[in-house]
C-alpha cells in the first residue's frame, strides 16, 4: 500500500469503495441502511475526508452484534424500533428519509452537543416522550460502534481501504518500529500502512508447534 504524502489529501472515493456490498448477518436490509445514517451523522464525509459510509462502519457494527457484542442485538433491535415510532410520529417517515439537518436535531436530542465529555446537556429528559430512555442508550451504542468501526483492523468489517488511519496518520499493524519512528514529532503518514492482513501474508509458514506449548510444564524451553 502506498505511503501517503504528508498534506496530501486522498480523495474519499479512492480510499474506500463504499459501494462494494458486503453479506449482512445481523441487520436486515432496512436496519442497516437506519445504522448506517446514523453513524455518516456521527461521522460525516465529504469530498476529501471519509465518513463512516466509506470506512464501512455498518458492517463493523453488524458483525459486532452478530459476534462479540451479542448482547447489544437487543439495544439495536429495540433502538431501531422506537426511533422508526419517533420518526413516523414526528415528521411522517422513517429516520433515512429524512434530511440531514433533521437527522442531525434527532442524534443531538438524544446524545446532546457535539462538545461534550458527558451526558449533561440533553435537551431532554429520559421521561419526556415514548422511548426516549432506550433511544438515549441506543445511540450511545451506536456512537462507541461507529468510532470502533472507523478506526478498527479492516479485517473486522470496518475501516475500509484503511482510511481511518489515513485521516489521524496512524500506520497500523506493525511487526516494530525503529526508534526514529518512536521518537517524538516524528510523522507517521511517512510509514506505508499495513493490516494484519498483510501481516499475515507477510509470514511464510506457520510458528512452530512449540510457540504454542510453552505453557506445558513438560514442554522444553
Amino acid at each position: 500500500m502506498a505511503t501517503q504524502e504528508p498534506g496530501t489529501a486522498v480523495p474519499a472515493a479512492q480510499q474506500a469503495r463504499s459501494s462494494e456490498s458486503m453479506a449482512l448477518v445481523s441487520l436486515n436490509d432496512e436496519e442497516a441502511r437506519t445504522v448506517e445514517a446514523i453513524a455518516e451523522r456521527l461521522i460525516p464525509g465529504d469530498d476529501h475526508n471519509p465518513g463512516a459510509t466509506d470506512a464501512g462502519v455498518v458492517y463493523y457494527i453488524d458483525q459486532a452484534i452478530g459476534g462479540f457484542s451479542t448482547d447489544l442485538q437487543i439495544v439495536y433491535r429495540r433502538g431501531l424500533r422506537e426511533l422508526d415510532a419517533l420518526c413516523w410520529r414526528e415528521s411522517g417517515g422513517p429516520f433515512t428519509d429524512l434530511s440531514r439537518e433533521a437527522q442531525d436535531d434527532v442524534v443531538r436530542r438524544h446524545l446532546g452537543p457535539e462538545v461534550q465529555e458527558s451526558a449533561e446537556g440533553l435537551q431532554f429528559s429520559p421521561t419526556d416522550q415514548p422511548g426516549a430512555a432506550i433511544l438515549q442508550r441506543f445511540f450511545a451504542v451506536v456512537r462507541e460502534h461507529t468510532v470502533e468501526g472507523f478506526f478498527c483492523d479492516p479485517v473486522y468489517g470496518g475501516n475500509r481501504g484503511a482510511v481511518g488511519w489515513r485521516l489521524v496518520g496512524f500506520p497500523g499493524a506493525h511487526w516494530g518500529y525503529t526508534a526514529k519512528e518512536m521518537a517524538a514529532g516524528f510523522d507517521g503518514r511517512m510509514v506505508p500502512i499495513k493490516t494484519l492482513s498483510d501481516l499475515r501474508r507477510e509470514l511464510k509458514d506457520l510458528p512452530p508447534n512449540d510457540v504454542f506449548t510453552r505453557n506445558d510444564p513438560n514442554t522444553e524451553r
